[in-house]
């Protein structure tokens, strides 16, 4: 059984966060990592190919060469090599070397050298100094060599020495894998608001039907979980909703037998009264009151719900045909009258020739006799619909029995008269109304304040206020027109 404030250790909704956010870091980081070696890979590329371009460039010079056996000119050399060395920023020096190995043409950029060394600071463009940087130790992975022959007419002239600096494009690569990081990151906080949201999006409707469930498992079936979406879930609140619903009448139900089963020898004795005096002296006879013993002093005054059955049209029918019809009709409704009547929980308090009465808060009150009354007022009439089915389809005219429900006064074990006044009203009403209409009638009529605690189960029309006779007191009464169960 589950604890009161039972909590998950580790919930639904930290679960599919985290699920959610170790996909997004998976994706990312390989998303990531391919995007930085590829943009690592494409740098290095466009480096070696400036590098092989910047060669061939000074290679071609060739072109311009005298005819073999004249001298070559290398100031023309010497004045391009300046005008390469100034359009790239990364190289570091130019060297041309003749046929001898002697170096006939060089040039050298201080500034890229202070960069990649800074103990080459003040360097100047000079033999020395570019003995000195071919000779420098570089840390590795800064510089990059590349050396090519100039070829006049397949013989080699002389020998191209170039060296770049690496640190620009070390600088683009780093860039590159910041902003892939950074991307990652704001990524990953996007995704955690995302996974966050997510999973309180599918685990609310879950926590709110755990937290119904355990008011059940509480004894409270007063509740009703919020159906959220239409999806598995919102499927299976509803069949909680519903499952609520059934246990609740079930228990209701339940309820009802048990007051009966209370009370066992008392209600056996009702039902015999029903099939052994039929005839109409047994009639005006009161039903043992003992079954409505009270608990507390005799004294005391409460408030019961009333439910009545005028029988004059039913007395009136059955008074014209023989006695073993007469008894099998009132044997026939009567039965089942009682079956729905012991169903809700009420008491038989009194049986005439006019009127058959029952209460629902005796011996015991309950917080719902309005809707119990209410329910088996009903119940009775589709009883008494069914029950003319079978009579038209055997060519017997219809039963007609009126129902009303009111609010009493109990005393002891007696109705007082306050309590009986309403009900005597109604009866009045509805044998005026017959008498004027010139036809037998079945209907279900409600004082208003009942009405008003019982609209959640019937529809009804308010017919007009009736004067009560001692007080002027006006009262309320509605016409049931339809059940909404």
């Amino acid at each position: 059984m589950m604890k009161k404030n039972q909590r998950a250790k580790f919930g639904l909704v930290y679960k599919i966060t985290l699920l959610v956010l170790v996909l997004i870091v998976l994706i990312m980081g390989v998303v990531s990592y391919f995007s930085i070696f590829q943009e690592e890979r494409v740098k290095h590329m466009e480096m070696d190919k400036r590098i092989t371009d910047t060669a061939n460039m000074i290679a071609a010079l060739k072109l311009i060469e005298p005819l073999a056996g004249e001298k070559v000119a290398w100031p023309i050399f010497r004045e391009f090599i300046k005008v390469v060395r100034n359009l790239d920023s990364n190289i570091l020096y130019i060297s041309i070397l003749a046929k001898d190995g002697e170096v006939t043409v060089f040039t050298l950029n201080p500034a890229t050298a202070a960069a990649l060394d800074p103990s080459l600071e003040g360097i100047e463009v000079s033999s020395e100094s570019l003995n000195r940087l071919t000779q420098h130790t570089f840390p590795p992975g800064t510089t990059a060599r590349i050396s090519g022959d100039i070829i006049v007419e397949n013989q080699r002239v002389a020998t191209v020495n170039l060296r770049f600096s690496l640190l620009e494009l070390k600088r683009e690569i780093m860039l590159a894998k910041i902003r892939n990081i950074l991307l990652t990151f704001v990524m990953m906080i996007l995704g955690f608001g995302g996974a966050l949201w997510l999973s309180k999006t599918v685990t609310k409707p879950i926590e709110d039907l755990t937290a119904a469930m355990a008011r059940v498992a509480r004894g409270d079936l007063g509740v009703t979980a919020e159906v959220h979406s239409r999806d598995e879930i919102g499927l299976l609140t509803e069949c909680f909703n519903l499952m609520v619903q059934d246990l609740k009448e079930k228990v209701r139900i339940k309820g009802a037998f048990d007051v009966v089963a209370d009370e066992l020898k008392e209600v056996e004795k009702i039902k015999e009264a029903f099939q052994l005096y039929i005839s109409k002296e047994a009639q005006e006879h009161f039903i043992d009151t003992n079954v409505l013993a009270l608990t507390g002093e005799k004294a005391d005054r409460y408030r019961v719900t009333v439910l009545f059955a005028d029988l004059s049209y039913l007395v009136q029918q059955t008074s014209t045909q023989d006695a073993a019809s007469m008894s099998e009709i009132l044997e026939t409704y009567f039965r089942r009258f009682m079956a729905t009547l012991f169903e809700y929980g009420g008491q038989v308090y009194k049986f005439t020739e006019s009127i058959f009465m029952v209460v629902f808060g005796i011996p015991r009150p309950h917080s719902d006799d309005d809707q119990r009354a209410i329910l088996a007022a009903v119940n009775m009439q589709k009883t008494l619909a069914e029950l003319n089915k079978d009579r038209v389809r055997k060519n017997e005219s219809p039963l007609y029995v009126s129902l009303g429900v009111t609010a009493g006064e109990v005393k002891g074990s007696l109705m007082t008269t306050k309590g009986l006044q309403p009900m005597e009203v109604i009866k009045d009403y509805l044998d005026f109304t017959s008498k004027m209409s010139n036809q037998p009638f079945s209907v279900v009529m409600v004082a208003g304040d009942i009405f008003q605690r019982v609209s959640n189960l019937v529809r009804g029309e308010k017919i007009e206020e009736l004067q009560l006779p001692d007080s002027g007191e006006l009262l309320e009464v509605y016409r049931i027109t339809g059940a909404k169960f």
